[in-house]
């Protein structure tokens, strides 16, 4: 198809991270020769590592060279003119965690507790507590991402896609159990993302780091017919164009786009194919441009 992007994706739920041996550029070297020995079927790259079910994985934290690989990576493979992004969790890259707190703090563990199911700071119930801890859930990350930002710089990602579907996820839980519209919880999010927010803790020279991405690189992560309305949230596609006209009143543009996961939970119907519900909803957005 030679008029579709291809991405290779790195990482994915239970996938392993990439050995410490070599550096990021050496990394890149390797894939760029896989690349050319296939005609460059490949575009770019997409960031997507994440955790393990079995939380004595190694794979259950980051290490710092991975982070460090991750950065060094992008930053080459942008040198060479390939598109470069990320797909980091909601708790990965989390613009609502509130200043000042230590959920504002970089870690590379991926072992944590959902902060707004198990925190009275952002409103978690005795029954959101029960419920994680019922199900055992300690799978969230804590502004992981926001150090690859800090080492590779916004500049070097084409695209930045929040997954808002991650597992007992922040935006879930302001949805399904405090019950903030759709399009609300989605601008808090995207409002935090394109105004800033600061991570600290970060082990550079300058521990302080302001995520900024503008709306030109910021893609809202969201499911299609898989998710279960509680532990992965639905996104209606209508909450995501009232998000998009209030990005372009704002800011004067609105954000780049949307991706789902996954395809192959597409259903066959009109009613179950989130592509044609998104399309219907955006397919005049040129024209909201230009009258606004």
């Amino acid at each position: 198809y030679e008029t579709v992007v291809h991405l290779a994706a790195f990482g994915g739920w239970n996938a392993p991270h990439p050995p410490l041996s070599m550096t990021g550029k050496q990394w890149f070297d390797v894939f760029a020769r896989f690349n050319e020995s296939n005609g460059w079927v490949f575009d770019g790259i997409d960031w997507d590592y994440e955790g393990h079910d079995d939380l004595q994985s190694p794979t259950a934290k980051f290490t710092l060279g991975t982070l460090d690989i991750m950065a060094d990576f992008s930053l080459e493979a942008k040198r060479w003119g390939m598109i470069v992004t990320m797909a980091p969790a909601e708790s990965y890259l989390d613009a609502t965690a509130g200043p000042g707190g230590v959920d504002s703090q970089f870690s590379p563990r991926l072992d944590l507790p959902p902060r707004a199911w198990a925190s009275d700071r952002y409103h978690a119930a005795d029954a959101d507590r029960e419920l994680v801890e019922s199900r055992g859930f300690m799978h969230a990350g804590r502004q992981c991402y926001a150090y690859v930002l800090a080492r590779a710089g916004v500049d070097v990602f084409d695209w930045i896609a929040v997954q808002l579907y991650e597992a007992y996820s922040p935006f879930a839980h302001d949805v399904h159990r405090r019950h903030v519209e759709q399009s609300e919880a989605l601008m808090a999010r995207i409002r935090g993302l394109i105004e800033g927010y600061t991570v600290t803790d970060l082990p550079f020279g300058s521990p302080e780091y302001e995520v900024k991405v503008p709306p030109s690189k910021l893609v809202v992560g969201i499911a299609n017919g898989w998710a279960d309305g509680l532990k992965f949230c639905k996104v209606e596609p209508s909450a995501l164009r009232s998000a998009y006209e209030s990005t372009l009143a704002e800011h004067g543009e609105g954000f780049l786009g949307v991706m789902f996961w996954t395809i192959e939970e597409e259903g066959k119907g009109d009613n179950t194919r989130l592509t044609k519900s998104l399309r219907r909803e955006f397919s005049n957005i040129g024209k909201l441009s230009s009258e606004l």
